[in-house]
């Protein structure tokens, strides 16, 4: 026989009353709910909306382009709102026409005809004061994507069109070609109004600029405007009128693009495969496997992307020991890049070679495998223990690592964002293959503010970054250029956006002036193999894989027809950017 106490009769009573209440409320959610589901999808219907992510890691502040770091869509290399006169097809590495009709190049201009056709949002023209107007903008507050001002010596129009003449002195046609295909054409009506009223008697008001958020309907000639954003969203809706359709004979397939905002690789990864995401650009692992989600990559087979970049660690060159080559050397031989290559980023890259050069598509003609096996570095902990005993290394009883004055080596941090789970797993593996040389290394993973400012001032050990991601005309010289070029070094706590590890070699120096100005392919290939070969004996910085541009998947659950290697229509740079725009057009939805 049960004998209840008064207060277990209590408790009784207390779980009883809640469980009732909890049970009317959820009836009562559960009937509201279908009119909020109904009201979002009617707003935006699932057939005539792409929902994409990857593009954007943070709740929106700011559309204002001339911000060194603004939302999506106007960050990066996209071309949804504000248009480039080119876009570079990673392909076919052809520039193709967007606000431009074509170029040509003679030994001191490239010259540029603008379509003529060509609008802004308010049916007015997109002019050649415009295009002079946005690239001397760069020449008042430059970025370290666009800043040629070095290169140009002056922009002008003869006969209608427009005159990049080269600066004589530091000719350099392959980092306008790239600008021409990057610098967003901005409309001078808006932006020259905003600039003058930040004017000083010492320049310009840059925070001033900054206060201009361009959130409300901006004056765009992309085929796309901002309509409304939240913290975890920014909807875009295509404009009716936009001029270059005529290409088409039609519009673009969606009329909304909602671009989603999570916290982490995983829940972005979550809402790929719910169906919540039609294209991401995310690290997805093992994506084989996600087929029976009806995801996929631009290729079924081994390594499923086209790899167009190379994730290293920027080394921190001033601060002992990086400071010693022999230890930069040992380093490199000590990462185990098989290891990178299958468990933390799914077999998604080929096999890493030494240097800085692809050695395949359009970079492989720059590339030589007989100085690769000379002066490179593979994977070899004997090879990396003896550079170091040469060197002067030597261990103690506990096998770590000690310097030349038989002084333990200090602890390293490598460092990437947090929740950037395929940058995590690679450098796990790289601590752990430097524990295996003696070496104790930490694991420091960091919100992406912190990652950022740690970078521009230098303050770190190891940092995880991609430079010069994205494939242009000025690749490979571009990715070089910005982790060898010693011209504006900076002391570390002084900004930098180039050269951050602050490596410096005279010789490197030259062969960065000379590349860009030669025409002889014979010439050009010999200097790559120079600037490779200092790059693999010197070690500025640790190649640690092969990445594409942008990782590409898309879900064929609402929306199909997308750019495959099968149906190669469009190029993989997903379909925002570059010349993957196109592909806008010819997608069609799912029902």
């Amino acid at each position: 026989m049960m004998f209840w106490r008064f207060k277990d009769i209590k408790k009784l009573l207390f779980f009883c009353i809640v469980s009732f209440m909890n049970l009317f409320f959820f009836n009562a959610c559960k009937k509201e709910a279908p009119k909020k589901i109904e009201a979002i999808d009617t707003q935006y219907p699932r057939s005539e909306t792409l929902y994409v992510g990857g593009f954007d890691w943070a709740p929106p502040s700011t559309f204002n382009p001339l911000e060194g770091d603004p939302n999506f869509p106007i960050d990066g290399n996209i071309k949804l709102l504000y248009e480039s006169l080119f876009a570079y097809n990673q392909s076919s590495t052809v520039l193709e026409p967007l606000l431009a009709k074509s170029y040509t190049q003679t030994d001191s201009a490239i010259i540029v005809s603008l379509d003529p056709l060509a609008k802004w949002s308010d049916s007015s023209p997109v002019t050649n004061a415009d295009v002079i107007y946005s690239f001397y903008l760069d020449s008042i507050f430059p970025t370290p994507r666009h800043a040629i001002w070095q290169y140009l010596s002056h922009i002008d129009v003869q006969n209608e069109d427009l005159y990049f003449h080269f600066n004589p002195e530091n000719k350099n046609p392959l980092v306008i070609l790239s600008a021409l295909a990057e610098t967003s054409i901005l409309p001078k009506k808006i932006f020259e109004p905003l600039t003058l009223n930040a004017k000083t008697p010492q320049g310009y008001d840059y925070a001033k600029i900054l206060e201009f958020k361009n959130d409300s309907l901006p004056l765009v000639s992309g085929p796309y405007n901002l309509k409304e954003f939240f913290p975890d969203k920014i909807v875009l809706e295509r404009v009716p009128t936009y001029w270059a359709n005529y290409k088409y004979n039609k519009e673009p397939s969606p009329k909304y693009i909602i671009h989603s905002i999570y916290n982490g690789n995983n829940h972005f990864n979550n809402a790929m495969i719910k169906g919540n995401l039609d294209i991401s650009s995310i690290f997805l692992p093992r994506i084989w496997e996600k087929e029976r989600d009806q995801i996929r990559a631009w290729s079924l087979e081994e390594p499923y992307h086209e790899p167009g970049s190379i994730p290293t660690l920027f080394i921190a060159h001033p601060t002992p020991p990086f400071n010693d080559i022999v230890f930069r050397r040992a380093l490199a031989h000590a990462i185990n890049y098989e290891k990178i290559k299958s468990r933390a980023v799914s077999n998604y890259t080929p096999a890493m070679q030494p240097g800085f050069i692809l050695p395949f598509g359009e970079e492989a003609k720059f590339y030589s495998s007989v100085d690769a096996e000379k002066f490179g570095y593979y994977f070899n902990l004997d090879t990396a223990r003896q550079i170091l005993k040469n060197g002067g290394y030597s261990w103690n009883d506990k096998a770590e690592l000690l310097d030349k004055n038989g002084k333990k080596i200090r602890s390293l941090n490598i460092e990437c964002p947090q929740g950037w789970t395929d940058w995590e797993d690679v450098i796990k593996v790289v601590v752990e293959s430097f524990k295996e040389l003696g070496i104790d290394a930490q694991e420091k993973f960091v919100d992406y503010s912190a990652w950022e400012q740690d970078l521009r001032l230098g303050h770190f050990d190891l940092i995880m970054k991609t430079q010069t991601a994205a494939l242009s005309p000025s690749t490979p010289w571009t990715r070089f250029n910005q982790v060898m070029n010693s011209k504006n070094l900076k002391k570390i706590g002084d900004e930098s956006y180039s050269n951050q590890g602050r490596f410096s070699n005279l010789q490197a120096d030259s062969l960065l002036n000379l590349i860009p100005t030669l025409t002889d392919t014979a010439l050009l290939k010999q200097a790559y193999h120079e600037l490779n070969k200092i790059f693999m004996l010197e070690i500025p910085v640790l190649p640690l894989m092969y990445r594409p541009t942008q990782y590409y998947q898309f879900s064929t659950k609402h929306w199909t027809h997308f750019p495959t290697e099968e149906n190669p229509y469009a190029p993989p740079q997903n379909l925002m950017v570059g010349a993957g725009i196109k592909a806008l057009w010819y997608i069609k939805p799912n029902n």
